[in-house]
C-alpha cells in the first residue's frame, strides 16, 4: 500500500514531502556528520592513495506495498498498493572518469483526483572526471542530486530542492530526500584535503512542472538559470562546515551556512540558516504581495546517541518567509481556497509552511529482536499546533527487507496538518535487492 503522502499528489496533500522531504548528513554517525558533504570526496581519496575503484557499483530493487487509508474527507478507508523499482549504478569508464544513473518506476494506486497511477523518476544521468593529483579538480555534467545541509525535516541551504519531489512513496526524510530528482547542471570543485570549492551551473531547460508518466520534468528542476558556489571546510575533527551563495535569474542573491559539531562523544549538534531579499509566497498567492525584504531560515537541533544502538533527534525550524499566524487567519477569511494553493506551492518549493515548527526523530536498532529495526517520526507546526507522526518496524534480512508502517495526521480544517485528505493509514511493505 502507498502511505497518505505517497499517494496524495494534489496541491494540499504534497505538503507533507516538503516538511519532510530532505535527507540530513546522519548525526547519529560521526564520520557522516563531520564529512564536507561533497560526494566525489571518496571518490577522490581513492585516486590519490591509488586504491582501483570498482568497474560498477549499485543496486536494484523491488518494492511491494498493501494496505489501507483512512480518507479525511470521505469517511471512508480506501485499499491502497504500490509496486516500485529502484535502480542506480556507477560505471567507471577508464581511470578518472565515472558514468551514473539512477532511475525509479512507481506504479500505485489512485485515491485522489489528479493523482498518476505510474511515474517515472530519471533522478540521476551524469559523466563525471577526476584529476588523480593530490589536491585534484572533479567535473561533472548531467543530471545530479546535489544535496546540502545537515538538518532532517528543513533544509535552508539546500537550494536546489525545489521542485525535485516528483513522487511520495514515504514519510521518512531521508527516503524522501534520496528519491528525489537531480537537477541538470556543470559542476566544477576543487578538492584538498580538509577543504573543498564548488560552482555549479544549472541553466533554464523547461518552463512548467509535468505530470506526464515519463517526463524527465525538467521544467521543475531547472525552470530557471542559476549559479550555486559552495566553500566546505573541515575545521577539525569535530567541527566543519558549509558557505553558500546562490544566484538566480529574476531572483535575489541567497547566502547560506551550515555546521555540524561532535559535542562530547555522544551528540552531534548542527545548524544551516539561509538569508536574502524574497517574497512571501502567501501574500503573492491572495494578489497583495508584500514588498520583497530580507528573509531568514534556519534549522537547527542535535542528535543523541545513547546505549543499545538508541538515537533521539530534535530539530527546531524556522522558515522566516512563511506567514505568522495573523497573516495566515486574515488571508483565509478573504480567501477560504487559498490553504491548499498554498500548501501546494510551499510543497513544490519544499519549504516549511509554518514559521515555526519542532521534529522529533527516533532510531532503535535492532529492538526485540536483531536486525529488527523502529523508526519513530513526529512533527508540530507550532503555529496552527497540528501534528503529523509516523513509524516504522523494518526487519533486515540479505538480500530482503519487510517493514509495517503506520502514519496519522491531525488538526483543525485549515491546518497544516489537517488538510492532509490521508488521516491515517497503514501498510505493509517488502522490499528485495538484487
Amino acid at each position: 500500500m502507498a502511505s497518505s503522502l505517497e499517494l496524495e499528489v494534489t496541491d494540499s496533500d504534497a505538503l507533507l514531502g516538503l516538511c519532510l522531504g530532505c535527507l540530513p548528513a546522519l548525526a547519529a554517525d560521526e564520520d557522516a556528520a563531520l564529512d564536507l558533504q561533497i560526494d566525489e570526496k571518496p571518490v577522490a581519496e581513492a585516486a590519490v592513495s591509488g586504491v582501483a575503484a570498482p568497474a560498477q557499483s549499485g543496486r536494484l530493487s523491488v518494492e511491494m506495498s498493501i494496505g489501507g487509508l483512512e480518507h479525511r474527507f470521505r469517511g471512508e478507508t480506501v485499499d491502497t498498493h504500490r509496486v516500485s523499482i529502484d535502480f542506480r549504478r556507477v560505471w567507471v569508464l577508464e581511470p578518472g572518469w565515472r558514468f551514473g544513473i539512477s532511475d525509479r518506476l512507481d506504479q500505485q494506486s489512485v485515491v485522489d483526483n489528479g493523482d498518476r497511477a505510474t511515474l517515472n523518476s530519471l533522478r540521476e544521468a551524469y559523466v563525471s572526471w577526476l584529476q588523480s593529483v593530490d589536491a585534484p579538480w572533479a567535473v561533472d555534467i548531467g543530471r545530479l542530486q546535489l544535496r546540502n545541509g545537515p538538518a532532517y525535516g528543513f533544509n535552508p541551504t539546500d537550494y536546489f530542492r525545489r521542485g525535485s519531489l516528483r513522487t511520495l512513496t514515504t514519510a521518512d526524510p531521508i527516503a524522501l530526500r534520496e528519491n528525489r530528482l537531480g537537477t541538470v547542471v556543470l559542476r566544477a570543485q576543487k578538492l584538498w584535503p580538509d577543504s573543498a570549492l564548488s560552482m555549479a551551473l544549472a541553466p533554464k531547460l523547461g518552463d512548467y512542472p509535468s505530470n506526464a508518466s515519463f517526463s524527465l520534468d525538467l521544467g521543475s528542476t531547472n525552470a530557471q538559470n542559476r549559479m550555486l558556489v559552495t566553500w566546505s571546510q573541515r575545521l577539525n575533527e569535530r567541527l566543519s562546515g558549509q558557505f553558500l551563495w546562490l544566484g538566480e535569474r529574476g531572483a535575489a542573491p541567497q547566502w547560506g551556512a551550515s555546521a555540524t559539531a561532535l559535542v562530547g562523544d555522544a551528540v552531534v549538534a548542527f545548524a544551516e540558516w539561509s538569508g536574502g531579499k524574497r517574497n512571501n509566497l502567501l501574500g503573492e498567492l491572495a494578489g497583495h504581495s508584500a514588498p520583497t525584504r530580507w528573509r531568514n531560515q534556519v534549522a537547527t537541533g542535535a542528535t543523541v546517541s545513547l546505549p543499545a544502538q538508541l538515537a533521539v533527534t530534535l530539530e527546531l525550524d524556522y522558515n522566516g518567509a512563511a506567514p505568522s499566524r495573523a497573516e495566515w487567519l486574515q488571508a483565509m477569511t478573504t480567501t477560504p481556497t487559498l490553504l491548499g494553493q498554498y500548501l501546494g506551492a510551499a510543497a513544490s518549493a519544499q519549504d516549511s509552511a509554518s514559521r515555526r515548527a519542532w521534529m522529533f526523530y527516533v532510531t532503535q536498532k535492532s529492538v526485540l529482536l536483531n536486525k529488527l529495526d523502529l523508526t519513530v517520526l513526529w512533527r508540530r507546526n507550532q503555529d496552527d499546533r497540528s501534528w503529523f507522526t509516523w513509524v516504522e518496524l523494518r526487519h533486515h534480512w540479505r538480500n530482503a527487507d519487510l517493514a509495517l508502517q503506520w502514519q496519522r495526521a491531525e488538526g483543525k480544517q485549515a491546518s497544516e496538518y489537517g488538510a492532509l485528505s490521508g488521516r491515517q493509514s497503514l501498510q505493509l511493505v517488502g522490499t528485495w535487492f538484487f
